[in-house]
Order: C-alpha cells, then structure tokens, then sequence
C-alpha cells in the first residue's frame, strides 16, 4: 500500500474525517492556549515567588542588623555593669578609708579639745618668764602671752606642757619688760606712750627683740618711734617747679622718714615715689598732683589729709595706720 502525502489536500474526505479533523484542529488549539495560560501563571508565580524571596532577604538584613544592635547593646550594658561594679569598689573603698580618716580626726578633734580645755583653764592662770637668767623672773598671765597667735611666745605657750609655771627663754633679758608692756597694752597709742619711756639708743636692742619674738605691729610701731624722734624731712628733698611748685626726684629716698606735721604743697609726684615705713602724722596733702604710683606702705598716717589733691596713678596704703586720716576718695589701694 503505498503512502499517502500529507501536504496535498486531499481530494475526498469523508463527513467523519473531516469532524476528526475539525476536533484535532481545536484541540490541538485549545492545547495551545493552555500552555499560553501555564506559561504566564509559571511567570507571575514566579515573579511572586522573587517578591516574597526580596522581602524575605531585607526581613534577614534586618534581623541581622537588629542581631548586631542588640549584640553591641549587650557588649555596652556589660561594659556598664563592669564600671559600675568598679564605681561600687572603688567607692566602698573611699567611704572606707573616709571612715577611717573621720575616725582619726574624730580622735584628734577630742585630743584638741582636751587640751584646748585644759590650756583655757591654764589661761588665766601665772607664768614665770625666766629670760636668759635675768635677775628679774617676769611674771604675767599665760593669756597676755597668748595675745598674737602668730608670735614666738604664743607658740612657745602653745607647746608648753599644761600646769608648767615657769617658762625659760635664751635671750637677752635686758628688754624683755619693753615686750611685756607691749603685749599689755590695750592699742597702739597706749603702745607708743610705753615706747617713749624708752631712751632712743635702748630701740635697736628693743626692735631685734620684737623680730625675735615675731611681733609684727611692734617692729613697725618702734621704726616710727625711731624715726619720729629724728625730724629732719623738708621741702630740700624736691625740686622746685615753677614759681610755687615743687616735683620729686627721681631718685629721692623718702623711705623711713620724720614728716610729722609736714605741709606738701603743690607736689608732683612725677616719678614713682614709696614713703613707706615713714612717720606722716598730722601730714597735709594740699594740691598735689600723683601722676605716678606713691607708696604708704607700713606708713604713720593717722591723723593725714589729703586736700584738692589730683589722684592719677594708685595711691598704695597697705599696712598703713590710717586712724582719723583723711584719704581721696579715689586710686586708693589696700592690698591684703
């Protein structure tokens, strides 16, 4: 039987083959579109599947970022809970030793207060001063002593053993009574008034014994006492300006002089001048002029007047007696 070509219609065909035919077509077309329809499902399923994969991997770097936070958190709140163990130690420790050192001071304080009651009691009690074997023996209250805390027999009472009733210093005796009449007057005046009993070749010797004994206030009430018994200041330590003025010189020593009662009349202190340690009671400023700096350093100037006077530059009274004085009322400095 020989073969039959498929490519050439055939010329008789038969009502049941071509219904095969026409049901082959439309199944075979009907395939087609299933496969279309597969195709495009595979696709969106697919795409679907990329979607959900994408969300999945940004859930995953997400909770890998949140995995390293709460890991740095974790590193941090342990470094936290190590310093604060640390802190702890470190201050049990202080509160410690503070206990201790309280504990000592506390001790200390009863020690102080012991002696300091003692030493009251012991206050208004008599010492006997035996001064380099002196034929006088001085006698007074440990409390007139006691009067300048900064000074060497303060402090020689200080480490005295309590209830000792005699107290022997090394030195020169000589004067000794020029320092107790010191430490009993009541102010400087009465001090002075004491200190003019004295001869003015006995003030050298009672001057070193008022640094020795660290009696600040004395020293420089007998350096006034010294200088104020040599009045020689006038108007030959300026020069002349003008036709009624005079100027300091520049290099004029004005230091530890006599100028008690001294009038200065249309001075001007052109060039920085110190009076320090100078007498200027009574003094009279009037009209002058301070263009430069003027020291009254540990001066005497009670009692002075500065009038219609013209303050440029500071006017330095540190240390000055300044009772009843009358200052300007500006470029004043008082420096501790």
């Amino acid at each position: 039987m020989s073969a039959i070509d498929s490519s050439k219609p055939m010329e008789t065909t038969t009502p049941l083959v071509q219904a095969f035919m026409i049901s082959a077509r439309k199944i075979a077309e009907e395939l087609q579109k299933l496969e279309l329809t597969k195709d495009q499902e595979y696709k969106r399923e697919d795409e679907e599947l990329k979607s959900k994969l994408a969300v999945l991997s940004g859930q995953e770097e997400r909770i890998t970022q949140e995995r390293c936070t709460l890991e740095q958190k974790k590193k941090e709140l342990a470094d936290a809970q190590a310093k604060l163990d640390h802190d702890r130690k470190t201050f049990e420790t202080n509160m410690a030793e503070r206990g201790k050192r309280f504990e000592q001071q506390k001790d200390d304080f009863d020690s102080m207060q012991r002696r300091a009651n003692a030493m009251l009691e012991d206050n208004d009690s008599v010492v006997e001063i035996d001064v380099g074997g002196h034929p006088t023996k001085f006698k007074t209250f440990c409390k007139t002593l006691c009067r300048f805390p900064d000074s060497t027999l303060a402090q020689l009472m200080n480490a005295k053993p309590v209830n000792q009733a005699i107290i022997f210093i090394d030195r020169d005796g000589q004067h000794f009574d020029a320092i107790l009449s010191y430490l009993r007057s009541e102010h400087d005046e009465q001090a002075m008034q004491i200190i003019t009993r004295y001869p003015l070749d006995a003030i050298p010797d009672i001057l070193e014994e008022a640094k020795y004994y660290n009696l600040r206030q004395l020293v420089k009430l007998l350096n006034w006492a010294r200088i104020r018994r040599n009045k020689d200041s006038d108007m030959t330590l300026f020069e002349k300006e003008g036709d009624n003025g005079y100027v300091t010189k520049e290099e004029v020593d004005l230091t530890e002089r006599n100028f008690t009662g001294f009038r200065f009349e249309k001075v001007h202190f052109k060039h920085g001048t110190s009076f320090q340690g100078s007498v200027l009671e009574r003094a009279v400023f009037s009209k002058c002029k301070f263009e430069a700096v003027v020291s009254f350093i540990d001066t005497d100037l009670r009692k002075a007047q500065f009038v219609d006077c013209d303050v440029i530059a500071p006017i330095i009274v540190t240390g000055a007696n300044m009772k009843g004085a009358r200052l300007p009322d500006h470029n004043v400095q008082q420096d501790d």
